[in-house]
């Protein structure tokens, strides 16, 4: 790796919000005190020097104390790490953004723990039933979650929330400006390096934000398999129960319920929750799911589409055919395991959401999903939907465009791997509004 590299690398590193120097200096030399600080290493730069244990002693050392809580979060840590390894196709930017990424979630743990040594009653606060939406990728489910966040009875997690998961009284001097403005710098340097994100993703330092990232903190994501290419971690994101990530989720969310909230409900949201419906109700036995639905054979390629955008920075080869092939696989298995948590679970609350009812009528389709809730579409909420998608227009940012072909992914390869699915749900994959 050349210095012609290292334009790209600062622009990786402004994505991610690191303080960097660009001195020819290994990792090991790097101040350990100042968190998010990579020099950007070119021909001494050592993978191996990215373990979970070395990681964890920076951290520590930067932070002031050790107490991680449980350590079910140093296996998928590790795994993660073991696996971009044995891929052998991380990039040197991958490297550096693994180490700073992992770097940033140790120290929420730590932080996080900290504020419950001081706040011990934080990790008992109710947290009621939540609204968690969930579905495959590209379901619709931002757009529902945007909706349910315009109802002052809800209680969504904003952005700078879930990039710092920790309430104005966490004793660090961060209080709740401090927090939001350094949402709004990651944000804008975010769009400085990507600014078609967007269109794949929209955000906001207010705006309601995937809960995925309080997962992230467990190193239980499925952000991490679409980022990196890290095949034995995905098999195991896949296949493994979760239901530790889900404990330390669920704290999160009791750290950061405030008394204002007692009478807020919680909407939640992510699509990583698909395949791990089972963990989620065991930890949060009283949620109520609301399921999107949207044709596989738009759905996969769209999601492929993604793994593809956010990939490409951190692996030196990708190849569009095993993107296509790892975006079908995952999805059937989320979808299966999905299903089988539905039939296990018959007593508790789902409702159904249908994408083509979602993006045809949107307040409609809310309001019917109120019915279902037992709940009233106040007039004045309903006003306020409407105003959220006047000024938030479908593809106000860009169209996410995208070839299936160039994925192996035509919509007839891709419908006949859920024909069940699609069978069963056949009412809520056409319009129906």
């Amino acid at each position: 790796m050349c210095d012609q590299h290292l334009p790209q690398l600062r622009r990786l590193a402004i994505m991610y919000g690191l303080a960097v120097c660009t001195e020819h200096t290994s990792w090991a030399g790097a101040p350990a005190s100042i968190e998010g600080r990579l020099p950007l290493t070119t021909n001494r730069l050592r993978p191996a020097d990215v373990s979970p244990s070395m990681l964890m002693r920076e951290v520590a050392a930067s932070v002031g104390h050790d107490d991680w809580g449980s350590r079910s979060f140093v296996e998928p840590l590790t795994l993660l790490v073991d696996s971009c390894r044995a891929s052998n196709r991380m990039s040197l930017v991958g490297w550096q953004v693994l180490r700073s990424v992992a770097r940033r979630h140790l120290r929420n743990r730590l932080d996080i723990r900290g504020y419950l040594q001081r706040r011990p009653e934080a990790a008992q606060r109710p947290l009621g039933s939540p609204l968690v939406i969930t579905g495959l990728p590209r379901t619709g489910t931002s757009l529902l979650h945007n909706l349910l966040a315009q109802d002052p009875r809800h209680r969504f997690l904003r952005l700078w929330e879930a990039l710092h998961p920790l309430p104005p009284d966490n004793g660090h001097g961060l209080d709740e400006a401090t927090l939001v403005h350094k949402a709004e710098q990651w944000l804008g340097r975010l769009f400085e390096l990507a600014p078609d994100f967007a269109t794949v993703h929209p955000l906001a330092p207010h705006g309601p934000e995937e809960c995925d990232r309080l997962l992230q903190n467990a190193f239980a994501s499925q952000h991490f398999m679409d980022m990196f290419d890290a095949p034995a971690y995905a098999d195991w994101f896949c296949r493994c129960s979760l239901e530790d990530a889900y404990a330390d989720y669920a704290l999160q969310l009791r750290v950061l319920t405030r008394e204002e909230d007692a009478d807020r409900r919680w909407v939640l949201k992510s699509p990583g929750h698909m395949g791990h419906l089972d963990a989620l109700l065991t930890t949060m036995p009283d949620a109520v799911v609301l399921h999107c639905h949207r044709d596989p054979g738009e759905a996969v390629p769209s999601y492929a589409s993604l793994i593809d955008t956010v990939r490409h920075p951190h692996t030196d080869e990708v190849s569009p055919l095993e993107v296509g092939t790892q975006a079908l696989q995952r999805c059937e298995t989320a979808l299966s395991r999905a299903l089988e948590t539905r039939a296990a679970t018959a007593g508790r609350t789902f409702v159904d959401v249908s994408y083509p009812s979602l993006v045809a009528d949107p307040v409609a389709t809310v309001a019917d999903v109120y019915q279902r809730l037992g709940l009233s579409l106040e007039p004045a909420v309903e006003g306020q939907m409407r105003r959220w998608l006047t000024e938030n227009p479908r593809d106000q940012g860009g169209r996410h465009r995208y070839d299936p072909e160039r994925f192996g992914l035509p919509p007839e390869r891709v419908r006949a791997a859920f024909t069940d699915y699609r069978e069963r749900y056949a009412s809520l994959l056409e319009e129906r509004l």
